[in-house]
Formats: C-alpha cells, structure tokens, sequence
C-alpha cells in the first residue's frame, strides 16, 4: 500500500497544525477575492447607472429646452403629423379636377 503526502506534508501533529493553517489561509484568501470582486461589481453597476441616467437627463432637458420631441415614439408621431399637415396643404393646392385615365386599344384616354 502507497502512502499519500499532501502539499503541507507530513503526518503528525506538526503536518496536521501545517495542513489547518493551508486550509485556513485559503479560505480566507477566497473570502477576500469574492468580496473584492462583489466590491468591484457593485462599483460598475452604480457607475453604469449613474452614467445612464446623466445621459436621459441631459436628452429630456435638452428636449423640454429646444422643444423638440424626445424619444423614438415622440419623434415618429411629430413627423407622422407633419407628414399629414403637407399632404394637406398639398391636396388643397391641386388644380381642377382628378382626372381618371383608362387603357384603351388605342392607346390612354383620359376623360373627365
């Protein structure tokens, strides 16, 4: 039969005290990485919200100042509206009346 040695080494009291002093140092060792990295996220995430916030309100207050909308929805809907005010005008400015062309054999005929 093989003995087996551990990275602390040895067998009796002095291996044993050596073994529970490894073992202990690395879990103290982990403990303070995952706290250093929860430390770490926490830092990001706040940075990325402060961040994110700084940004909408520089938009919305830059919005409500010049007077133009803010956001995808507000926009499509201001140029949906302007859209319809130019066709509008446009439908009012025509001249005479809608003229219906019809295919005939020989050839376009447009009657009133």
């Amino acid at each position: 039969m093989t003995q087996t040695k551990y990275i602390a080494g040895g067998t009796g009291v002095f291996g044993s005290i050596a073994r529970t002093v490894f073992l202990i140092v690395a879990a103290m060792g982990s403990i303070f990485l995952l706290v250093t990295g929860a430390v770490v996220a926490f830092f990001v995430l706040a940075a990325l919200i402060t961040l994110s916030l700084a940004a909408f309100t520089f938009f919305w207050a830059k919005a409500k100042v010049t007077g133009k909308p803010f956001g995808p929805k507000a926009q499509f809907e201001k140029a949906r509206q302007d859209m319809e005010s130019q066709f509008k005008a446009y439908k009012e400015q025509m001249d005479g009346p809608v003229l219906d062309a019809q295919k005939t054999p020989d050839g376009w005929s447009v009657e009133d």
